[in-house]
């Protein structure tokens, strides 16, 4: 009896062996059929994508479909597919875990040998692009103000970096004390993307303007036909590299590396007009000289030297800046009196400096001699957030008769008054004998220098595009001075 018993138990372990053996091999491998060729596996975020060439069949196997089997460790996957397919995904798969995975071609019972390959599943290093639209600036009474952005992974985070002078609530800048609030947009990594460069945005948080008049006194348009030179009624055109009469001032002295010219101002003949004062390295078909030796640049400057002077006021204009490294761009203006009184004694405003270099930054100015008989300066700079070399910015000042403010788009760059430098009097208010200042106005595009620095040796030109400049008198302060 215990010898059937043992009979019937041996009996039933095989045929249980044998009906596993049946449904995990339901093929029998035959070397007949053709293997699997070509195949590839390539990795992604958490999946691997198989791919192979389509097995031929032959009259006596037709090529069925195909088996997949992946394996990583003990884990296991088996996948069957049809014979018109060429390409499967598993997904689900661990990230930096490396998969094997053996293909083969089925044909009824049989199963041809298989073809492996590996693969690691690796998260995407797609870049993820990130843009931020540059906010306005506000007043402290202002209602929030919302920001404007976008990430290819579709997420993007608003940050203040200026917790005391704004914050950010839902998407929006919430002013809460005077100064330049920064706030900085970014995008972690996720969706199959990296995660974003961050980007800075300024904004400045001010009070409101006060109410004032403006009355219009003085503007050039620069609306002249196409290759015309300024209006010769309002503008002089500086030239040479200012050695000899009537500058004796090699280099401008800055130590400049242009020479300028009065081809090189010129009106664009647009609808809406402008003037180009343009840059270009020298090449063999000029052959200008400088106090340095054979001239590397050709520029242009103009002024309204002894043609129209200007006292206190509004004097504003809209200006595309110069790019390139090396540019050194300047609407200013200088004493009427420079030739008695030289500078730094007769004053300059620098209403507008940039070095292109630093395409975001915006310097204003002021140059006088101190009490001392130096020279000295005071002056500061905006970072705007945006390359002020793509599009027009309006660069205004604000002059009285003891303070000097800079703007930038009706933004505050920097102010000054007559009482922080410590004279009695100053170049830019009346003098000892009461008697009020006269300044001329100036656009230059200089290069290199002591304030432009080293010129990009792949820069072969740049320009300078003014659209109009304007002088107004602010509540009936300010006049203009013919000559």
């Amino acid at each position: 009896m215990r010898n059937i018993l043992r009979l019937v138990t041996v009996a039933a372990l095989c045929v249980g062996f044998l009906g596993i053996t049946s449904a995990t091999n339901a093929a029998t491998v035959n070397a007949s059929i053709s293997k699997v060729k070509s195949v590839s596996a390539i990795g992604a975020d958490k999946k691997v994508t198989i791919k192979w060439v389509k097995s031929s069949s032959s009259a006596k196997f037709k090529v069925s479909g195909y088996q997949i089997t992946a394996t990583k460790g003990s884990w296991k996957s088996v996948k069957k597919v049809s014979a018109t397919l060429s390409t499967h995904t598993f997904t689900g798969l661990t990230n930096n875990a490396t998969y094997k995975f053996v293909i083969a071609a089925l044909s009824g019972k049989y199963i041809s040998v298989g073809t492996s390959v590996t693969a690691t599943p690796k998260a995407s290093t797609k870049p993820n692009s990130l843009s931020f639209g540059q906010p306005a600036d506000m007043y402290l009474s202002d209602e929030d103000q919302v920001l404007y952005g976008s990430a290819a992974n579709s997420t993007i985070v608003f940050t203040s970096l200026t917790p005391v002078q704004c914050s950010i609530i839902d998407n929006k800048v919430h002013p809460l004390a005077l100064g330049d609030c920064v706030i900085r947009a970014s995008s972690p990594a996720g969706g199959g993307y990296l995660a974003a460069t961050p980007i800075d945005r300024l904004l400045t948080i001010a009070n409101p303007i006060d109410p004032i008049t403006r009355t219009l006194l003085w503007a050039d348009e620069f609306s002249g036909a196409a290759g015309t030179q300024p209006d010769s009624s309002k503008w002089t055109a500086d030239t040479t590299d200012g050695c000899g009469a009537p500058y004796n001032n090699c280099g401008w002295g800055n130590s400049e590396r242009q020479y300028y010219l009065a081809s090189k101002n010129s009106h664009d003949g647009s609808v809406q007009g402008n003037l180009n004062i343009s840059a270009t390295r020298q090449t063999g078909s000029t052959n200008y000289n400088c106090y340095f030796g054979r001239c590397e640049w050709l520029s242009g400057k103009i002024t309204t030297y002894n043609k129209v002077g200007f006292t206190y006021g509004y004097l504003e204009s809209r200006i595309k800046l110069s790019p390139g490294t090396g540019a050194w761009p300047a609407f200013w203006m200088l004493g009427n009196n420079i030739a008695t009184v030289p500078w730094p004694a007769c004053g300059e405003l620098d209403i507008m400096e940039f070095k292109g270099h630093s395409p975001q930054i915006t310097y204003g100015t002021v140059h006088y001699r101190n009490s001392g008989g130096s020279h000295s300066y005071m002056g500061s700079t905006k970072n705007v957030g945006v390359d002020l070399t793509e599009d027009y910015h309006r660069y205004g000042m604000m002059w009285k008769p003891d303070e000097i403010s800079f703007y930038i788009d009706d933004a505050p760059v920097y102010s000054v008054q007559k009482s922080e430098t410590g004279l009695a009097y100053w170049p830019f208010g009346k003098n000892a004998q009461g008697a009020d200042p006269s300044f001329y106005i100036i656009f230059n595009l200089a290069m290199g220098g002591h304030f432009g620095g080293s010129i990009d040796p792949e820069l072969n030109s740049t320009s300078l595009n003014v659209d109009w400049v304007r002088y107004y008198s602010v509540d009936g302060v300010g006049k203009v001075n013919p000559r």
